[in-house]
C-alpha cells in the first residue's frame, strides 16, 4: 500500500471499487458449446450498462447455426444500412465491425446471439476496451470491476456453470486496453505488448 501526503494510504486493489480485473475464459475445461455461449452472453449482460460502443463481425469460422440465422440476417441489414446513413464508407467491408447500439434491445439481442459465434466482437466503455470475443467462441477477454465480477460469477452459478471457467488474464494479455492506451515494451519502440 502506498501513501500520499493528501489522501493517506491508497486502498488495496481488492478493496478499491474502481479496480479493474482482466478475466479470460478458460477453454481447456470441457465446456459444452452451449455453456461457452452462456458465459459470453452473461458477460455481455453484466457489462451492458457501461458499454458505450460495440462492434460485431458477420463472419464465423463455422456455419451459422439455424437458431442464429435471424440475428445474422439482422446484422447483415445493419451492416448494409451503415454506408447509406453515412456511418461507414461504402468501401468498407459491410460484414466487418458493424456497430451495435446496446441500448436498443433488438440490436443487443443480435449481439447476444452472435458474439459467441463470430470471429470478432468488441465492446468499449469510452476509449477502454472492456470485452473481446473472437475465434468463433474460443476466446473471451473482459475487464470488470469487482462488483461486475461478483455479478457475473453469481449469474454463472445460477446457470450451473463453475465459476472457475474464468481466470485472471495472463500477463502477456494484459495490454492496458481497458486503460485506453497501448502499452510498449522497453527497448522496442512502436511494438505493442
Amino acid at each position: 500500500m502506498t501513501a500520499t501526503r493528501d489522501s493517506g494510504p491508497a486502498p488495496a486493489p481488492d478493496r478499491d471499487p474502481d479496480f479493474i480485473r482482466e478475466l479470460v475464459l478458460l477453454n481447456d475445461l470441457d465446456l459444452s458449446p452451449e455453456d461457452i455461449a452462456l458465459v459470453h452472453r452473461e458477460a455481455l449482460r453484466v457489462l451492458r450498462p457501461v458499454i458505450d460502443t460495440a462492434h460485431l463481425d458477420a463472419y464465423s469460422d463455422d456455419v451459422w447455426p439455424p437458431e442464429a440465422l435471424v440475428s445474422y440476417e439482422q446484422l447483415l441489414t445493419l451492416g448494409a444500412e451503415a454506408p447509406a446513413d453515412g456511418r461507414r464508407s461504402g468501401r468498407d467491408d459491410p460484414g466487418m465491425g458493424i456497430d451495435i447500439d446496446v441500448r436498443d434491445d433488438e440490436q443487443f439481442g443480435v449481439l447476444l446471439d452472435l458474439a459467441p459465434l463470430t470471429i470478432n466482437a468488441e465492446a468499449r466503455q469510452g476509449d477502454r476496451q472492456i470485452l473481446s470475443a473472437n475465434g468463433s467462441g474460443t476466446s473471451l477477454w473482459l475487464a470488470v470491476t469487482r462488483e461486475q465480477e461478483r455479478e457475473l460469477l453469481a449469474r454463472l452459478g445460477v446457470l450451473g456453470i463453475a465459476t472457475s471457467v474464468l481466470a485472471d488474464a495472463p500477463r502477456r494479455r494484459r495490454r492496458g486496453l481497458w486503460r485506453g492506451q497501448r502499452s510498449r515494451r522497453p527497448g522496442r519502440p512502436g511494438r505493442p505488448r
